[in-house]
């Protein structure tokens, strides 16, 4: 579908990406005015040759002039959270924590237009985002680009972990207490005593990346998320989608494989995708054996420290939701919003339900929060 000189949208089935395309798509990833390595080749081809969604997830793609100006992997539904709307929903897949479109075009609007253009132009009604940016030049486009249609409708927002660059370490100031300090301080000292060796940091993506991933797949499984069923390596297309992910990304030296380490035990593992000066914390593991001093509260201090060590690095995106227990919630100082997002595709004979759906999924929100 064509909207304004040159400029066409398509749909391109995942299993037909063809090298042309996939370069296309790499250039557009290192010029996006967002980074998102959850939407890049890499990643989400790993996740169309092994998970069963991947069979019918298509590509969203806008060009113009040869150069690819949007890219978005989207899977289609005949309903979305029951409600009988047919849906073409942004493919976040359970290893994937946003859902931002690679986008770069002299003319934004227009290009979201074309993109919403073609998705319409089939009997859906809407475009999903589980979780898309409360702000931010994408989320941007895409509003001025339905100002004379009907608007988004947000479903649900929450707030995730970052963290910022600052110009001097101040990151924990507030965050941890003195006491709390210093309890961390012992709480190494004891983990080198119990392992015999100096406990430190390493970064192992240069050095055999297959490798350093089975390991944190063999960590992850041998603790709690294994005994749940909920480890990677407990579903062998997910493991195997994970590992193609990494070590693509770390060939590109786009990829962090952080281990806490003690002589050869790995106490706590962290694996990083990185996108544009973003990093992007994936998954993260640690040794329930040494769960008393807090392995993987270390690991997060000592990546935070990493972090300022790096000037390449702007950002951290936690990739996790705000939790009390969570280290990121305890140790990243800033916040950014992340949105369940509506777009309906047919104006406001689409805008209804959706509307609607608002209504029921607050009036639950709600009735959940009176109970407890």
């Amino acid at each position: 579908m064509a909207d304004g000189p040159g400029r066409r949208a398509r749909l391109v089935p995942l299993r037909d990406v063809d090298t042309a395309l996939r370069d296309a798509w790499h250039d557009l990833a290192g010029r996006a005015v967002e980074p998102n390595p959850y939407v890049e080749p890499g990643p989400v081809l790993a996740a169309a040759r092994h998970l069963p969604a991947g069979a019918d997830a298509e590509l969203l793609v806008v060009e113009r002039g040869g150069t690819l100006e949007l890219a978005l992997p989207v899977l289609r539904s005949r309903s979305y959270r029951r409600v009988p709307v047919p849906t073409y929903r942004a493919w976040g897949h359970d290893d994937c924590f946003l859902e931002t479109p690679l986008l770069d075009s002299p003319d934004p609007e227009a290009t979201w237009r074309s993109a919403l253009a073609r998705l319409a132009t089939g009997a859906s009604g809407w475009l999903s985002f589980e979780q898309l940016p409360g702000d931010g030049p994408v989320r941007t486009a895409l509003e001025g680009a339905l100002a004379s249609r009907a608007a988004p409708v947000e479903l649900a927002c929450t707030d995730r972990p970052v963290v910022h660059r600052r110009a001097e370490p101040t990151y924990l100031d507030g965050r941890l207490s003195s006491s709390r300090r210093r309890r961390l301080g012992r709480w190494g000292r004891r983990l080198e005593r119990e392992l015999g060796a100096p406990v430190g940091l390493e970064e192992r993506s240069a050095e055999d990346p297959e490798a350093a991933v089975a390991r944190f797949l063999a960590l992850e499984a041998a603790g709690w998320k294994g005994e749940s069923g909920t480890a990677l390596a407990a579903d062998p297309a997910r493991g195997a989608a994970f590992t193609e992910t990494f070590v693509e990304a770390a060939a590109r030296g786009r990829a962090q494989l952080w281990e806490l380490r003690g002589g050869d035990t790995v106490v706590a593992a962290l694996c990083v995708l990185v996108g544009g000066d973003g990093a992007f914390h994936v998954k993260t593991a640690f040794d329930e054996a040494f769960a008393s001093t807090s392995p993987g509260l270390q690991l997060e201090v000592a990546v935070l420290e990493a972090f300022h060590d790096d000037p390449a690095l702007g950002w951290i995106d936690s990739g996790s939701v705000e939790d009390p227990a969570s280290p990121s919630t305890m140790l990243y100082p800033d916040r950014r919003q992340l949105d369940t997002l509506v777009v309906p595709l047919r104006g406001r004979v689409a805008l209804a339900p959706a509307l609607a759906l608002r209504a029921t999924m607050r009036w639950r929100d709600r009735r959940s929060e009176a109970e407890h």
